[in-house]
C-alpha cells in the first residue's frame, strides 16, 4: 500500500499539502465471518506515507466502521466521500478537515483498488473496481 501510494504521481500531487496521521478501524462482523477487528494507520508528510502501522495509536483522525463497508469502498460500491457524509464510517478529528481532503482520499482508493485483496468471511471473492 505505502510504495503503491507513494509512486502515485497523480495522488502525491492532490495530498502535497496533507501531514496527518490516520488510524483505520475495520470493525469485526462475527455474523459474516469476520470475527477480528483490524486496526491499521499510517502517517503523511506533504502527501507521501512515511510510515505504516498494524494496531492502535494517537493519530489526527480515526475513521471505523464496518468491515463490510470498507469492502464496499473499495470495490467500487461506495465511494469514500459518500460513506463519511452518510454515517456509514464514523470519523473522530477534523471532519471539515478530513472533507477538504476528498480528492486526494477519492484518488487513494483508485490506488488502493490496483493492489491484488482478498477480503474475509462473506465478502470472500469480492473484486476490486480498479
Amino acid at each position: 500500500m505505502k510504495e503503491a501510494t507513494n509512486a502515485d504521481a497523480e495522488y502525491r500531487r492532490l495530498a502535497k499539502s496533507e501531514s496527518e496521521s490516520y488510524l483505520l478501524v475495520l470493525e469485526a462482523e462475527p455474523t459474516r465471518g469476520v470475527p477480528e477487528t483490524i486496526v491499521c494507520g499510517y502517517q503523511l508528510r506533504n502527501g507521501e506515507i512515511v510510515e505504516v502501522w498494524q494496531g492502535e495509536r494517537k493519530t489526527d483522525f480515526v475513521i471505523s466502521g464496518p468491515y463490510g463497508v470498507w469492502v464496499d469502498i473499495l470495490c467500487g460500491k461506495l465511494g469514500p466521500t459518500k460513506a463519511l457524509t452518510m454515517r456509514r464510517l464514523k470519523v473522530r478529528g477534523n471532519f471539515l478537515r478530513l472533507l477538504a481532503t476528498g480528492d486526494s482520499t477519492i484518488r487513494w482508493v483508485q490506488v488502493l483498488r490496483t493492489i491484488p485483496t482478498e477480503f474475509e468471511g462473506d465478502y470472500a471473492g469480492r473484486r476490486m473496481s480498479g
